[in-house]
């Protein structure tokens, strides 16, 4: 497999995973006792957000060059934004489990990471969406989702009293978004598959 071809399936299939854990980690975490979660929801939550980082790998290869300042910009903000937020994630289990986690993170530099962490994945995953929208290499609405999902869950913080259900409503946005890309880069891989086979047998046909 050419080693464009190897990125794209990669992130299609990581970006499937990350849609679907994205979603269910947050049902999960609503339908829990605690306002915190559960170490099941949040586990979840965590390997979506790692997936992401292969999830934007293939995203990135699919666009190319057309990914210009703006698509650059976004990918940029959204790997070191998921990253840290995976970092969070994970001492967030440990807070559901029982662990003090507050001198984790209020403190120093791991202080610094759980506040910039997701304003960068914010501001990652809205230029992500427009590149995705403007372009046109990937489906619309894909990147439409994007957008409106982590607006949505962007709210969850202002109006806490809601907190669980606009976070589910966000993470099932956002995650049909990135579980459409996922399956465009798939469906695409094997297009090109097919096309290959075509133009090798009418070579050999020559």
């Amino acid at each position: 497999m050419y080693p464009t071809l190897l990125f794209r399936s990669i992130g299609g299939f990581a970006s499937i995973i990350s849609g679907l854990f994205l979603g269910i980690g947050h049902l999960i975490n609503l339908l829990g006792k605690t306002n915190d979660g559960t170490v099941l929801g949040q586990s979840l939550i965590f390997f979506g957000h790692l997936s992401l980082i292969f999830a934007f790998i293939g995203l990135f290869e699919a666009q190319g060059k057309r990914n210009g300042l703006l698509g650059n910009l976004g990918m940029l903000l959204g790997l070191i934004g998921t990253t840290f937020v995976t970092a969070v994630v994970y001492v967030e289990i440990a807070a559901v489990s029982g662990v003090n986690v507050n001198s984790i993170l209020n403190e120093g530099v791991s202080g610094i990471i759980y506040t910039v962490g997701p304003l960068f994945f914010v501001l990652g995953m809205i230029l992500v969406g427009i590149s995705v929208m403007k372009e046109g290499i990937l489906p619309f609405i894909s990147g439409l989702c994007l957008i409106i999902g982590t607006f949505v869950f962007t709210l969850a913080t202002f109006i806490p009293n809601a907190e669980g259900i606009i976070s589910v409503i966000g993470g099932t946005v956002t995650g049909i978004g990135f579980i459409w890309i996922g399956k465009y880069l798939l469906s695409a891989i094997e297009e090109t598959k097919q096309s290959n086979k075509n133009e090798s047998f009418i070579s050999l046909k020559r």
